[in-house]
């Protein structure tokens, strides 16, 4: 097993466990593994995973979080999660934010990234345990 598949199933594990164990399980791994820890930590706070929310919690964060974010985070993501985002926006915000996706430009990975993690971040915090 390579470790790509190793680090795949860990997080699909860790997604499905209840948020105090899931950290226990990761401050543990942090102190014995901070390589595997930080992959972990990026892996579970990707953007991606938010195709699973409801239409309601996602036009909740899509309201928490500036459009200006969004359409930094939007840039490098699937079509599939882009055309959710926009699907839950209101005809005329969808039409601004496909103006500010080409507005923003290209930006480096590592900043869209970053982004990404920061939304993700927010709905962990707004919707675990709900």
């Amino acid at each position: 097993m390579t470790a790509k598949i190793g680090i795949a199933g860990a997080l699909e594990l860790l997604e499905g466990l209840d948020s105090e164990t899931r950290e226990r399980i990761l401050g543990e791994i942090q102190a014995q593994q901070p390589q595997i820890y930080e992959q972990l930590r990026v892996g579970l706070l990707n953007i991606e995973n938010l195709l699973s929310l409801s239409d309601d919690k996602l036009r909740e964060l899509l309201g928490a979080i500036p459009k200006e974010k969004w359409a930094r985070a939007l840039r490098a993501c699937s079509t599939e999660f882009k055309e959710k985002v926009l699907m839950n926006l209101p005809t005329r915000a969808r039409t601004e934010m496909e103006e500010l996706i080409q507005l923003v430009g290209p930006q480096p990975l590592a900043e869209v990234r970053r982004i990404q993690s920061e939304i993700a971040l927010e709905a962990r915090t707004r919707f675990e345990g709900k």
